[in-house]
């Protein structure tokens, strides 16, 4: 485990390796090297068959750059991410929150829900930023999932639903500055009863730090080598790619404890997709974790080092 470079912070880097392909001479080495790997085999019918193997190993490990030059022979590209210790979620005050994705919005051709749900006045379609929501999301049948007090949806990555009882606990509370609106079953235009979205009413100031995040500007040729066609009329604003290595990083100064739900006024995606971050205190991770409200993921927030 290594000390991040940012006050009180523990975390682990993490480079995941997945291959469908079997291979002896790698499950060979990796006996040899002892590093621990899982397989998973299943059968579908008589013709598909499924194979996985997985394995994993940290940055910290005193034989990392040995291990990782050994198996990058068999040309897996890994997958990096923060592996956050529990000290990061005893001690963290705000916690980035995802919840899972069960229904693509309505309409769901070319993207048909855009106009069906936004203002898009000042939308930009290359890169995803500018949509004014000035509608209920619509969806194509009634959310199943049950036990999910939250829940998400496909290519809406910063729309919140909850049910009843959420919405209940969160006002029971006393949960500030937010509000909850009915999405509508696609077909019939009716509102679905006892489900809501959660609207957040308050976006933080300026405050994330890019130094682990790649800039993604809206321009011809950007940094994701996309918009080639100069007749292409790019906005100029400006999104993250999510970090994968280090947490996200932020001024402490711009959270405040006026809100409980917070946004980032930052967006981060890649291509076209781009969305702020909902972003929770650890007071409301507590009532969520007590209440055993599921459907949430959260990721500590990581405050940047003050200089002295």
């Amino acid at each position: 485990m290594v000390k991040s470079p940012t006050n009180n912070h523990y975390m682990r880097i993490q480079h995941r390796y997945l291959t469908f392909d079997r291979n002896e001479k790698l499950v060979k080495l990796l006996d040899k090297l002892a590093i621990a790997y899982k397989v998973t085999e299943k059968s579908y019918d008589a013709t598909t068959h499924l194979y996985i193997l997985e394995f994993h190993f940290f940055e910290d490990n005193p034989r990392f750059f040995e291990l990782k030059q050994a198996v990058d022979k068999f040309k897996i590209e890994p997958q990096i991410g923060t592996i956050y210790d529990k000290t990061d979620y005893n001690n963290g005050e705000w916690f980035i929150v995802n919840a899972g994705e069960y229904q693509y919005p309505q309409p769901d051709d070319d993207s048909g829900y855009l106009k069906a749900t936004f203002n898009l006045e000042h939308y930009c379609h290359l890169c995803d930023i500018g949509k004014v929501q000035n509608a209920p999301y619509r969806l194509k049948t009634l959310p199943k999932q049950p036990n999910n007090q939250f829940w998400g949806l496909h290519w809406a990555f910063d729309a919140i639903f909850v049910r009843q009882e959420t919405k209940n606990i969160l006002e029971r509370e006393g949960v500030k500055n937010i509000h909850f609106s009915n999405p509508v079953l696609h077909k019939t235009n009716n509102p679905i009863e006892g489900f809501y979205q959660l609207h957040i009413d308050t976006i933080l100031k300026k405050g994330f730090d890019n130094y682990n995040a790649k800039t993604i500007t809206c321009k011809l040729n950007n940094e994701e080598n996309l918009n080639t066609d100069r007749s292409l009329k790019c906005c100029g604003r400006i999104k993250f790619h999510h970090p994968q290595i280090g947490g996200y990083l932020f001024e402490k100064s711009i959270f405040d404890g006026d809100s409980d739900i917070v946004q980032s006024v930052e967006y981060f995606g890649s291509s076209g997709s781009a969305n702020r971050l909902q972003i929770v205190s650890k007071k409301l991770k507590d009532l969520i974790e007590i209440y055993k409200l599921k459907g949430l993921s959260f990721t500590p927030v990581v405050y940047k080092r003050l200089e002295r």
